[in-house]
């Protein structure tokens, strides 16, 4: 074990886990955004460079295939900073128009013995505006992030999921917002922790969301940016082939599979993730894969903590991958043991680049 894992695994973590989980979330990454000047020596250890792991997806360009899941960094607090961890793309958000605190407190919550998390934020964020503003002065300080930027788009928590228009104009408003800072886009309409968000996910408000979105996307700029439908975990088989019918209908540029699960059993309630979540998620990004004949990018996410994790969503059809839970308990070498244990495989079966699992 390397000693930056063994000082995280043994030291860290332990005093870590003595806290409140979101307490303690919000102190770390205080703590990095005073790390900045030291961003060129975590770089130099924690980024793995091989062009065997390097992809170009919608035109843009992945240093290799692991991202930050959304819900890390909602409010784009480090968005120049995540490469240093080996990041090539990141996630922000769920970001709505308006600022929101979110569901009650305590809202996060940690089970070790499962490796997993439970949370039920309700999509808290500091609204589309400031979010924007955060990611144009990172662009005047720095010349903003290095990894590719995802956002992910969702509607205000009093906005009824039965009123389209308004539900519509959310989205847009995000999108419209954040378009300039964004290399592709995601609809989150599977996250069990606002009221009703579920419901858009079937066919009929699906296909009005997502063809609203496109148009807008087709205004805006030309190509438009892709756009990417999160799917949840809990859907049935049936309903995620919908789903992805009505998708691809629309013109939809990718898939991110999964989110989080609300099948807690004996744990709190929310979202869960982590280990637990991995089956499942493989399944849906099999679904999917099959689904598209392997035409369009899925990003896979869902209980990636070892390489052969991440093998295994590659072989069902990913072609990206993204962390949060393992990031949380495996420390910040995690993507680095990744890459590493990826690239050793790839070396045992003479796979030349990392794209030759998809099926």
């Amino acid at each position: 074990m390397a000693i930056i894992d063994l000082l995280y695994q043994k030291l860290a973590r332990p005093i870590f886990f003595r806290f409140d989980p979101e307490t303690m979330h919000e102190w770390v990454m205080g703590c990095l955004r005073w790390a900045r000047p030291v961003k060129p020596v975590l770089r130099s250890y924690f980024r793995i460079d091989d062009p065997r792991l390097a992809q170009e997806i919608w035109g843009l360009h992945f240093a290799n295939p692991i991202g930050l899941a959304g819900g890390f960094d909602k409010n784009a607090l480090l968005p120049d900073f995540w490469d240093a961890f080996g990041f090539a793309f990141f996630e922000i958000g769920t970001v709505t128009p308006l600022p929101q605190p979110g569901n009650p407190k305590p809202r996060l919550f940690r089970y070790p013995a499962d490796q997993a998390l439970v949370n039920r934020m309700g999509f808290n964020n500091d609204g589309c505006e400031a979010i924007a503003r955060r990611l144009d002065e990172s662009a005047a300080r720095r010349g903003g992030p290095t990894a590719v930027v995802g956002v992910s788009l969702g509607k205000q928590k009093d906005t009824p999921a039965d009123d389209l228009a308004r539900v519509i104009r959310d989205y847009q408003t995000s999108l419209e917002a954040l378009y300039p800072h964004a290399g592709f886009f995601v609809v989150n309409v599977s996250s069990p922790n606002t009221p009703n968000l579920r419901d858009l996910q079937e066919a009929g408000p699906l296909r009005q969301l997502l063809s609203a979105l496109k148009e807008r996307l087709a205004s805006l700029d030309s190509p438009a940016k892709p756009l990417c439908l999160k799917l949840s975990p809990d859907l049935g088989d049936d309903a995620v082939r919908q789903a992805v019918d009505v998708a691809l209908a629309c013109g939809i540029d990718g898939f991110i599979a999964t989110n989080t699960t609300n099948q807690t059993g004996s744990r709190e309630s929310g979202g869960l993730s982590g280990k637990p979540l991995r089956p499942r998620s493989t399944e849906v990004i099999r679904l999917i894969a099959r689904q598209t004949g392997g035409a369009l990018p899925i990003i896979g996410c869902g209980g990636i903590f070892t390489a052969e994790d991440a093998i295994e969503k590659l072989q069902a059809g990913a072609w990206l991958l993204q962390l949060y839970t393992s990031f949380v308990y495996e420390g910040p070498a995690v993507v680095r043991n990744l890459l590493r244990g990826i690239l050793e495989l790839m070396d045992r079966q003479n796979l030349s680049h990392v794209r030759d699992w998809r099926p």
